[in-house]
């Protein structure tokens, strides 16, 4: 069931405010893989899918569940798995006409590029759920850290950043990635919802959004549905 290929690594393909990527060496203490009884995993806080990928990229399980309530990051796992042609093609178009700008046009193209992907928010349907993963992918490697945050009615506003060469399509790990996801369950919507997979037999890892220590200290605006402090003592 270990895979010890290094050849089939995967790492995640956005960058997430609360990414355990530099903590990875703790949580894998606990992984229960390795004697066989431990078969699934859940993982119903996905976002940027740290731990999911190290598991993915070391073991071979039989069932793999994750879900989460940010649509448009459920929409881009889903089409990297199931489009990822059509996705790096569009991507790649993105990088070839984003990167030669100057950057005045570059703030006017990414200006752009952000509105279309929040008009795609409110009115897109699923014709058009390619070109919103690929705005998502696009987004996040240029704009100001790395961060997805969204205001009260929900549109991403994160302005650009200021990144020299950005990598928008790294072609070679979302293809690798598409692969792992081939039999993984992708999920949108509450945690809850992954009670119908767990069983005795599931590793379940939470990672819900971080308690902010006051009003103003900490980030936790992935969606437009802060998880307050009910929420939190309702999942402990």
């Amino acid at each position: 069931r270990y895979v010890s290929s290094a050849g089939n690594n995967v790492k995640p393909f956005l960058k997430w405010a609360g990414g355990k990527g530099q903590l990875l060496n703790e949580i894998e203490r606990y992984y229960p893989f390795s004697d066989g009884c431990i078969t699934k995993y859940a993982e119903p806080f996905v976002g940027g899918g740290a731990v999911l990928f190290d598991i993915l990229s070391k073991y071979d399980l039989d069932e793999v569940y994750i879900s989460d309530i940010n649509a448009e990051l459920i929409n881009t796992y889903r089409i990297i798995r199931d489009d990822i042609d059509a996705l790096i093609k569009m991507l790649y178009t993105m990088q070839s006409e984003f990167i030669p700008l100057d950057t005045d046009s570059r703030k006017i193209y990414y200006n752009e590029k952000r509105e279309r992907f929040n008009d795609l928010k409110v009115n897109g349907n699923d014709d058009i759920n390619i070109e919103k993963a690929a705005l998502m992918i696009f987004l996040n490697k240029t704009c100001f850290n790395g961060l997805f945050r969204v205001n009260k009615k929900g549109l991403f506003n994160v302005p650009m950043g200021a990144y020299k060469n950005p990598m928008i399509c790294d072609e070679n790990n979302l293809r690798t990635v598409s692969e792992k996801l081939q039999k993984v369950t992708i999920t949108c919507g509450d945690y809850k919802e992954s009670a119908n997979f767990i069983d005795e037999n599931t590793f379940v890892y939470f990672d819900p959004p971080y308690r902010p220590i006051t009003d103003t200290a900490s980030f936790t605006a992935y969606t437009k549905n802060s998880f307050n402090d009910e929420e939190q003592i309702e999942l402990a």
